[in-house]
């Protein structure tokens, strides 16, 4: 598996799915959509990194099962708490963190399907 498959891929997707439902949500703002490109280039990576670590040395089937229970929880958080400083946003930032992140996990498994 190249790089790119491992750590580009995703994090494109992520920016991709969560602006896009950024946009759906009402967001126009250019620096709230900003804000939330730049949230996924810290936490994104960091992610991906942890998830391959843990499949392999946990095995693929674990190393996702905490990933999703564990890891992406911690993303919402950090996130809601990046959107509550820094967004003007004027919707609920867990609420938002929780939703978008929901879209991107539920955006990337559709992906590795098809």
């Amino acid at each position: 598996m190249s790089e790119f498959s491992i750590f580009v891929k995703p994090l494109l997707l992520t920016i991709l799915f969560e602006t896009g439902a950024a946009l759906c949500f009402g967001m126009r703002d250019k620096k709230d959509l900003l804000l939330v490109i730049l949230v996924n280039l810290l936490t994104n990576p960091p992610l991906v990194l942890i998830s391959v670590f843990l499949m392999y040395h946990l095995g693929i089937g674990t190393g996702r099962l905490i990933t999703y229970l564990v890891l992406e929880v911690i993303v919402v958080f950090v996130e809601y708490r990046i959107y509550k400083s820094y967004m003007s946003f004027q919707k609920d930032p867990f609420i938002l963190s929780l939703l978008l992140n929901g879209i991107s996990i539920l955006g990337g498994l559709l992906c590795q399907l098809f």
